[in-house]
């Protein structure tokens, strides 16, 4: 399986998976968001890149939403917060 993350704009990133079934993802990102779930401590593209192995750690990718905004993974996966903590704290 392979991820590509193409940033459109500042706050929308498509998101494709190459798999058995490929699959193709629009995900919002708001700076204030980004600001206050990683404090900066890694950029965009790596938390949606972190984000997305961590949605497929959970299931396939043809179950992931086709679009949606990153904050909303919180909602499914209780646990995505204190992932993110986690990496962000791992961070250099």
């Amino acid at each position: 399986m392979k991820l590509q993350i193409d940033q459109i704009n500042n706050n929308l990133f498509k998101v494709f998976i190459m798999d058995n079934i490929n699959t193709c993802h629009l995900v919002t990102l708001k700076d204030e968001i980004f600001q206050k779930l990683t404090q900066k401590k890694i950029t965009k593209k790596k938390l949606i890149n972190l984000s997305f192995e961590f949605l497929l750690e959970k299931e396939k990718n043809t179950q992931i939403l086709r679009e949606f905004e990153l904050q909303v993974i919180s909602e499914y996966f209780p646990d995505y917060m204190e992932n993110i903590k986690s990496w962000c704290s791992q961070e250099k």
